[in-house]
């Protein structure tokens, strides 16, 4: 399966969670192999971004970091086009079942890993 770098990005915080949700032990072990494949390349995501922020933040007197408006609309283009490499990764799709009935995920998080599902625009209403 092809993946971007952006969809990586955009699912880190749902993985996260999922990390954290009792989930049935075949999807488990699933998830866990895919984030052990993907790890190199979501530290190499949150070294691009912990770049970005360094270019285009400024530290205040009081230890805050700001960035103008200016520098987020530079900040946020860099990151997109930083984030547009795709890689290959195994994986073959689960159904929303496989994640177990008790799992709490927003719709947000649920779109998010939408492309680890097989069946997420049928189950899925927006």
């Amino acid at each position: 399966m092809k993946i971007s770098y952006e969809q990586l990005y955009r699912s880190y915080p749902t993985f996260k969670h999922l990390l954290k949700e009792p989930l049935p032990i075949q999807t488990t072990l699933k998830i866990k192999t895919f984030l052990e494949e993907v790890n190199p390349h979501l530290q190499q995501i949150e070294h691009i971004q912990t770049d970005l922020l360094r270019k285009y933040t400024k530290e205040t007197s009081e230890g805050v970091f700001e960035m103008t408006n200016e520098n987020k609309k530079e900040f946020i283009a860099e990151l997109q086009t930083s984030l547009t490499p795709e890689i290959t990764v195994e994986w073959n799709t689960i159904k929303i079942s496989d994640l177990g009935s008790t799992i709490k995920i927003s719709a947000a998080g649920l779109k998010d890993i939408s492309y680890l599902l097989e069946d997420y625009e049928v189950e899925a209403v927006f």
